[in-house]
């Protein structure tokens, strides 16, 4: 097993995240996009690690709830201690072990299974996770098939560029090529941005990009 791989199951990835910036990086590029969205939306985000990306909507949109996904349990345990810290009310979260290939279904800590809806969600949110799935195209599918009209998917993906493909390579995460992703959520009735880091996103613009992409 790769030393990245054993980080990323033992959730010390994601305090790595925190402590060299990129989760800074990352809500600052998130603060500079605009969501024409309600206070009360219903969230999911899958592959959550820690919960950057939720935690951020959390708190812009202050009556959202959040389902947060992971194949890791320690991830999970890591996401409600963070939240807990940050102040975040227990029950606007859910939690649930899912793996990115079948996003749509998730298991609770409790062992009970549950099938997502379609069109069930105003937001779905990922952060460099698709690469695990075992057919990115399909799973791209089936998430954007869980946002209602007018709703967002955010991915927050690793850029193709050298230094992306290179830690991907190290977590064993390969890397579809971003105008493919383009061009297949545009095929599924979305409009689609794919906005580049700046420096002002260091050190996320190092390796991250994001996919905006709003359901027509």
């Amino acid at each position: 097993m790769k030393l990245s791989k054993k980080l990323y199951e033992t959730g010390i990835y994601g305090v790595f995240s925190k402590i060299l910036g990129v989760e800074r990086g990352i809500d600052n590029f998130l603060k500079e996009t605009d969501f024409d969205c309600q206070n009360d939306i219903k969230i999911l985000e899958v592959g959550c690690g820690n919960g950057a990306i939720g935690l951020h909507l959390l708190k812009r949109f202050p009556k959202s709830t959040l389902l947060a996904t992971d194949i890791e349990e320690n991830s999970l345990k890591e996401l409600i201690k963070n939240f807990k810290k940050q102040g975040v009310d227990n029950n606007r979260i859910s939690v649930g072990l899912s793996d990115i290939t079948t996003p749509d279904e998730f298991k609770s800590l409790n062992n009970s299974v549950s099938h997502l809806n379609p069109q069930s969600f105003d937001v779905v949110c990922a952060g460099g996770v698709i690469g695990y799935s075992k057919n990115q195209p399909e799973t791209i599918k089936k998430l954007l098939n869980l946002i209602k009209p007018g709703g967002y998917f955010i991915d927050i993906e690793m850029n193709d560029k050298f230094l992306g493909k290179f830690i991907g390579s190290q977590y064993n995460y390969p890397i579809m090529p971003l105008k493919k992703i383009k061009k297949l959520i545009e095929n599924e009735g979305y409009k689609v941005s794919i906005i580049p880091f700046s420096e002002r996103h260091f050190p996320a613009n190092l390796s991250r990009c994001g996919i905006i992409a709003r359901k027509i």
